[in-house]
């Protein structure tokens, strides 16, 4: 639920796109973790880039540069050399191209204990240079802490920089920015799929409020909920089952519906509004935001007894909560001493937790899919852009700003 007075990449083709393990190099699902990222810990690992042979520029290097810095695991620095004191892991790579194709040869080491680590040959066609770095960043990741990635995740997001609120894509890192409506209208409130293929939005393209379903394949488009009053807030659980508002039947509240927009059924019942539902991972309860106890908070709902139960009592105005990945933690936007700002709900403790701080309003907090990071809005007068967030590390950064303002974050599930 937002509040009040506010309602609140393009698909990569992987033609050519090939990955070579070098010989004897063991699978990555089997790797050494040599940090426990399930542990919360905000120590980095520190490495070294070399030049890369046949990177002219130092583009390629930059590429990885950046993807390492964003993982919040580890502390990247370039050197001449790879006697380099106080480095942990050091990256080697040779690059080229030939005939319109993007080689690239890459080595790990751990510096510390003097051995190899791992090494892949990678190859594709020239413009999926930053999608093989991106691949590349993810192995790395995943053979130094067992879990994967989100360098190949995708970030959806509101902009008015055409004129109109339309939906957009952008990769992770604020790279690739694409329109994917134009309906010249209010649109809002992305979502993803279970399966990050299509995004569920609001638009008011036939003149009311309604819920859309958007294949990004093929850019087609249907109508997924468009009852009378309001179709809005839709998120998706891992199980591909829907959870929306409705306010048909009166008051805005949660219903249910499956992936295709059929078996529609209440889930709660109570005066006033209910609105904003987020999934658990475990598809079995809903976080949610009700006026019921007189100023908007965060509620949990069991889906299989209705009961609620509320979960916040500091902030004034507690609104767009969002489960994380790992099931541990709810983010949301709490109204503090006149501003709102982005914070963290601790569910085995009670605890909570405030983020941000500083200028501006930070609202709509949504989670990489590695439980790590968030992105979120902050406004800023009349200005709203997207910022990241290492719940760890508490490091924050622009993602993407400019001409237009920038509102609604959803992170790709994968």
């Amino acid at each position: 639920m937002k509040r009040k007075g506010k309602m609140r990449r393009p698909v990569i083709s992987f033609f050519c796109l090939s990955i070579i393990f070098f010989l004897g190099t063991k699978g990555l699902k089997t790797a050494e973790v040599y940090l426990d990222v399930s542990r919360g810990s905000a120590e980095k690992i520190s490495v070294v880039l070399t030049p890369f042979s046949g990177d002219q520029d130092g583009k390629i290097r930059e590429i990885l540069f950046s993807d390492l810095q964003r993982s919040g695991l580890f502390s990247p620095f370039l050197s001449e050399s790879t006697e380099s004191p106080g480095a942990e892991l050091s990256i080697r790579a040779n690059c080229s191209l030939k005939s319109g194709l993007f080689y690239l040869e890459a080595r790990v080491y751990n510096i510390t204990g003097n051995r190899y680590l791992f090494g892949k040959r990678y190859q594709g066609e020239y413009f999926q240079i930053r999608t093989i770095i991106h691949i590349f960043t993810n192995d790395i990741v995943e053979r130094i802490t067992g879990e994967e990635g989100v360098a190949l995740t995708r970030i959806a997001f509101i902009s008015d920089e055409s004129g109109s609120k339309e939906v957009y894509l952008a990769d992770y890192d604020g790279q690739n920015k694409n329109k994917i409506t134009s309906d010249k209208v209010i649109v809002t409130s992305p979502d993803w799929s279970a399966d990050g293929k299509s995004l569920i939005y609001l638009s008011y393209l036939n003149s009311r409020t309604e819920l859309f379903l958007h294949n990004l394949k093929n850019n087609e488009r249907r109508s997924l909920s468009s009852y009378p009053g309001l179709n809005a807030f839709a998120n998706v659980s891992k199980r591909g089952e829907i959870a929306l508002t409705l306010s048909k039947d009166g008051d805005p509240e949660i219903y249910l519906m499956d992936g295709n927009g059929f078996n529609l059924r209440r889930l709660t019942d109570h005066q006033g509004v209910d609105a904003s539902p987020s999934w658990s991972p475990d598809g079995e309860s809903l976080a949610f935001v009700s006026d019921r106890g007189g100023s908007p908070q965060i509620y949990i709902l069991q889906k299989s007894t209705k009961k609620a139960r509320r979960v916040t009592y500091q902030g004034s105005y507690n609104t767009s909560p969002a489960w994380s990945p790992r099931g541990n933690l709810i983010a949301y936007s709490s109204g503090l001493e006149g501003k709102f700002e982005i914070a963290l709900l601790n569910l085995g403790d009670g605890k909570v937790e405030i983020l941000t701080s500083g200028q501006g309003n930070k609202e709509d907090p949504s989670w990489a899919p590695n439980g790590r990071q968030i992105v979120f809005s902050k406004r800023i007068g009349y200005k709203s852009s997207l910022h990241i967030l290492d719940i760890h590390t508490k490091e924050s950064y622009p993602l993407i700003e400019g001409k237009g303002n920038y509102t609604s974050p959803a992170w790709s599930p994968k």
